[in-house]
């Protein structure tokens, strides 16, 4: 009697063989430039503080271009359908726009009480580090009535003007004068280049683990060709997108040291150095 139960292990070994050396995984749709979108927030409409101790402003912007449907956040907060903001007290305010595709556009807006000559001014560090962050935030509050309190985030309010080891992003940090008016302002920290090389950090780890038999070491044609400098560069977002999320390479995975350095490599501008 002939078997009718045969084994299908080696048909599904070369299903996931095929799979593999194909590269198909490649054929995924290429991330958005968002360096190429139109997006815009406008601000149609700001109502300022009645006092320098009220939370009565507001704030409200919408977007044209890129691809909606859009999304809105201030300072730095979770993004709502929303384009209006309220129950906002005096300072800087950076309102943003975000489409469908990640996309952000950012304005700032101030507003202002007549109640209060308090101002503070921010200068800062780019963050430059790979690793570890080392960006910082130094505030500088004038035209109060001294002395000045310094509130970090949603931290408690003290004498230390000076927020260190930050990664690049925007922060919110308030100023309270002796009479208790506070000022809310916005600091956006610079994303610096890192020392991550594209000749002796990058081109390694491709070397390694994509530029093999069947993937991008030319067998499947030159615009895969990752051996080339250029084809790496045109594929850079791309490349950063699918290693951090572990869809490339498909054999053994990259450690996060690995994946980190193709990111820092890629927001440098995935330069040739």
């Amino acid at each position: 009697m002939r078997n009718l139960f045969r084994p299908i292990k080696s048909k599904c070994f070369v299903i996931a063989a095929a799979f593999f050396s194909s590269c198909s995984y490649n054929d995924l749709p290429e991330p958005t430039d968002c360096s190429l979108s139109d997006l815009a927030i406008s601000v149609d409409a700001k109502q300022n503080v009645s006092d320098c101790k009220s939370i009565d402003g507001s704030i409200a912007v919408s977007a044209t271009g890129g691809e909606a449907p859009y999304d809105f956040s201030i300072n730095g907060t979770t993004y709502q359908t929303s384009g209006v903001f309220s129950n906002l007290g005096p300072g800087t305010y950076t309102v943003a726009a975000k489409d469908v595709h990640n996309c952000v556009s950012e304005q700032v807006v101030e507003l202002i009480s007549s109640s209060s000559t308090l101002t503070a001014v921010a200068a800062t560090k780019a963050d430059t580090d790979c690793f570890s962050n080392n960006g910082s935030i130094t505030v500088t509050a004038s035209n109060g009535k001294p002395p000045y309190k310094y509130q970090f985030g949603s931290g408690t309010f003290g004498d230390i003007n000076t927020f260190s080891n930050l990664k690049f992003g925007t922060y919110t940090i308030t100023v309270k004068d002796d009479d208790s008016c506070p000022l809310v302002i916005n600091v956006k920290v610079e994303r610096g280049l890192s020392s991550i090389s594209y000749v002796n950090d990058i081109k390694p780890i491709l070397d390694t683990n994509c530029n093999v038999s069947g993937c991008h070491n030319g067998s499947l044609g030159s615009t895969r060709d990752w051996r080339n400098y250029p084809t790496v560069k045109a594929n850079a977002q791309g490349i950063k997108t699918r290693t951090a999320n572990r869809t490339m390479p498909p054999g053994a995975p990259l450690t996060q040291t690995q994946i980190d350095m193709i990111t820092c490599w890629v927001d440098d501008g995935a330069l040739e150095n």
